[in-house]
């Protein structure tokens, strides 16, 4: 790993987050409910008084912890130095909540539009965090955790922790909230089609893919 090598795959990281954050933060002022991995901090920032993004660094030390969980003596500081990006992400989230505050929906067919919007932008941060290769966000973590414990496929296991997630949310908002809040159709549809448009944008921009791997 050279100097340049790293200043560029970390900037990659770094923009690959900034996306992804304003994913989050476009996709709670919608209403219509967030991508898998942040349903669980949006219905927490629904039932207390903290804001999606602390729920968020909150949320990932918990998944942090989780890994050492599965992985024990595996357990190492590629695993504890998720915290970085993982603060740094849920800090973003926050920011882009309160720089979006003006954007407020009130036609469907308003919050339908800003929830794709986030799901493309997240779709883009996700091509640039993975193929950054650099920094491990928890979400993709514990399933790698769990895909090396129990000798899975990580993708089968990314589906499983998302649908995990979603349901953690679901049961989250009935039992306290004794409604279903922060998890509605823009929760399936962010399920259903990021990692389709990931897919897409990897076939469609093969020179950039190669670029940003390089």
């Amino acid at each position: 790993m050279t100097a340049r090598w790293a200043v560029k795959h970390f900037a990659l990281l770094a923009a690959g987050l900034v996306m992804m954050a304003a994913s989050v933060a476009l996709a709670k002022i919608a209403t219509l409910g967030t991508s898998p991995i942040s349903s669980i901090p949006n219905v927490g920032s629904l039932l207390t008084p903290l804001t999606i993004g602390q729920v968020t660094i909150i949320f990932m030390v918990v998944i942090i912890g989780l890994e050492w969980v599965v992985l024990r003596r595996d357990f190492g500081w590629t695993n504890l130095v998720q915290l970085i990006p993982s603060v740094f992400f849920g800090t973003l989230i926050d920011l882009f909540v309160t720089a979006f505050h003006a954007i407020q929906p009130t036609a469907y067919w308003q919050q339908l539009g800003l929830t794709v919007i986030s799901i493309g932008l997240l779709a883009f941060g996700v091509l640039l965090e993975v193929n950054s290769r650099t920094l491990v966000m928890a979400g993709e973590g514990i399933a790698a955790a769990l895909a090396f414990r129990y000798h899975r496929p990580f993708g089968a296991m990314k589906v499983r922790c998302d649908l995990t997630m979603v349901i953690g949310a679901v049961l989250l908002a009935l039992v306290f909230a004794h409604g279903l809040i922060g998890v509605r159709e823009g929760t399936v549809i962010s399920a259903l089609l990021t990692g389709r448009v990931v897919s897409w944008l990897e076939t469609h921009l093969p020179r950039f893919t190669a670029w940003v791997q390089d």
